[in-house]
């Protein structure tokens, strides 16, 4: 069993035990703290998306720490420009992390992102899902042999590009918990940052807890 299936089920186990027992049916609140692991893949960040089980996975693992806080939805910034059904639920969320990898690469990690989050989706009522994207940068200890292995000109940075989709789980009754699954992604954007071109994805699972 990978280690990435084991941390699914691990972080799965954790959520539900949690969730049965705090349940209340409170709106999210808007601070957050996020704890999440997982494993580099050699497959490149779309394909490892769009098709997940074609997933070549390495032996380099990260484990991370995240905070983060809403700021409110786009309509509240815009005075309503958008249709409710859309803009009430669109938030706006800063977040600050730090991870370290290990196995056979060893580094730390920090990044700062600004992330758009939306939760009307229509099952909501049975199980409370979000979907969140962002953009933000992301800076290593030290240059990633693995990240310039991947690279189609050999090139390296400590300072790339940090992007992290997610997707998250709640009980409706208990929304301040969550189980997330994120791509921790870092990209050179085609050579905008020093002339990188790839970078690393790492495919994670973890939980969250909104305070």
């Amino acid at each position: 069993m990978s280690l990435l299936v084991r941390l699914l089920i691990a972080a799965a186990s954790l959520f539900a035990l949690i969730s049965a027992a705090s349940a209340d049916d409170s709106e999210p609140a808007p601070n957050s703290i996020a704890i999440f692991a997982g494993q580099a893949t050699w497959t490149n960040f779309t394909e490892s998306m769009y098709a997940p089980w074609k997933n070549d996975l390495t032996d380099i693992g990260v484990a991370g720490l995240a905070y983060s806080h809403r700021f409110g939805s786009v309509n509240d910034f815009t005075g309503g420009m958008l249709p409710s059904g859309i803009g009430d639920h669109l938030f706006i969320e800063g977040e600050a992390g730090a991870s370290l990898r290990f196995g056979d690469e060893s580094m730390g990690e920090g990044w700062l992102a600004a992330y758009l989050r939306y939760d009307n989706l229509p099952w909501n009522d049975y199980i409370y899902t979000t979907l969140a994207v962002n953009t933000g940068v992301s800076f290593l200890t030290e240059t990633s042999s693995f990240e310039r292995s991947r690279d189609s000109k050999g090139e390296a940075a400590k300072l790339l590009h940090y992007m992290g989709p997610e997707i998250t789980f709640a009980n409706p009754e208990n929304k301040n918990l969550e189980l997330l699954v994120r791509y921790h992604h870092r990209s050179g954007v085609f050579g905008l940052f020093d002339g990188v071109v790839s970078g690393s994805t790492f495919i994670t699972a973890g939980v969250r807890y909104r305070f």
